[in-house]
């Protein structure tokens, strides 16, 4: 029997196809036997239904044509991608990821119903970094779905962390930078659930959002030259401390071997960051301007709906005033939100100013120098 206390039931990896959880548990060490067993029971039963899924609906999903490209949100992690996202999919012409489409994305059709119900349940604080809930109608990032087929996922980093040899998932992320036969498993594994979620919306356009895609804007282009992408930034003092607490908490839930210590975390934090906006700022630029647009979050958040219509009127996105009442429900309903309140010590403010001057200067943002 498993002992089921300090079991986590909303670990991203339950969902996880079998075959792709014997890749990762054969490559990384797991001293969190406990949560590892079940990990390995809960993907094993489910994997009969997910071939049985996989079996009935391959063709299908493999006819399945993306007749429009993705829009795309992109930005570090904590710059106001996911209120942005939450917002936009508030317009019914967009097809999206949902909890069920993306944490169980192997069983998502014949399950759907049964997992809705548990996954209402587990989802309710499944997110240790904000004060925000996981609703079953609001979307998730597409790549936690790819984490479930594939090897190429960022997100590993959190679960395999190593004491911080595990950062070797976050080169999964600079997908162009690696060898071809990882190239290949990624595109294969990344147009595979895109095309799926596109049978199971009927073809609507997908708004997709996930703080890694900043690391491969151009490959995402180059996989669907229609594309736009919606660029958020923010103070990046602001963004690296949310980072730092995200990861660290996430870190503590799901991790499977050694969590990665503090100072380890920051560095990540800060190098991600340089590595990720250096690579962005360039391929963004080198985007016809008609495909692309920066937002200011703290603008953004001042002026939430004027800021969208203003994303509609430059990226050539038709319907707004028939998604303005979506739009004004879903801010109604965010009127008491409270953000986290993080303090700035001197030595993560120097380790800041000194990476990422090039970012203060681009974006316009003040440096804290004393």
């Amino acid at each position: 029997m498993i002992d089921m206390d300090k079991i986590n039931l909303s670990h991203n990896l339950l969902g996880c196809r079998f075959d792709n959880w014997l890749r990762l548990k054969r490559s990384n060490p797991i001293t969190n036997k406990k949560q590892g067993r079940f990990i390995s029971v809960v993907t094993f039963f489910m994997g009969i239904p997910a071939l049985l899924e996989w079996l009935i609906f391959y063709f299908p999903i493999k006819r399945t044509k993306i007749q429009r490209d993705p829009v795309y949100i992109v930005g570090y992690w904590r710059s106001g991608t996911t209120f942005l996202q939450n917002l936009l999919t508030r317009d019914p012409q967009y097809g999206w990821f949902d909890p069920v489409k993306t944490v169980t994305f192997n069983n998502c059709i014949l399950m759907k119903r049964v997992l809705a119900k548990v996954q209402k349940n587990l989802l309710k604080d499944a997110r240790p970094m904000d004060n925000m809930d996981y609703e079953l109608d609001l979307p998730m990032e597409e790549v936690f779905a790819q984490a479930t087929i594939s090897t190429q996922a960022i997100s590993h980093m959190l679960v395999f962390p190593d004491g911080g040899n595990g950062v070797k998932y976050i080169e999964t992320a600079f997908i162009d930078e690696q060898d071809e036969a990882k190239q290949r498993e990624w595109r294969i594994a990344y147009d595979y659930i895109l095309r799926k979620v596109t049978y199971l919306c009927k073809g609507k356009q997908l708004l997709l959002k996930s703080p890694e895609n900043t690391c491969r804007i151009a490959e995402l282009k180059r996989c669907y030259p229609h594309a736009k992408f919606i660029n958020i930034y923010r103070n990046p003092y602001k963004v690296i401390m949310s980072t730092i607490n995200m990861f660290t908490k996430e870190m503590e839930l799901l991790c499977l071997n050694k969590p990665a210590p503090r100072e380890v975390i920051e560095e990540v934090s800060i190098d991600l960051f340089e590595r990720i906006y250096k690579k962005a700022i360039r391929e963004l630029e080198n985007m016809p301007q008609e495909d692309r647009i920066d937002i200011c979050y703290e603008d953004f958040c001042r002026d939430p709906e004027g800021y969208v219509e203003k994303i509609y009127d430059h990226l050539g996105i038709g319907g707004f005033q028939e998604a303005k009442p979506y739009f004004e429900k879903y801010l109604d309903s965010q009127k008491n939100y409270q953000k986290n309140v993080f303090t700035l010590d001197s030595s993560l403010r120097d380790k800041i100013n000194s990476r990422l001057g090039f970012y203060f200067d681009y974006y316009g943002y003040e440096m804290i120098t004393g």
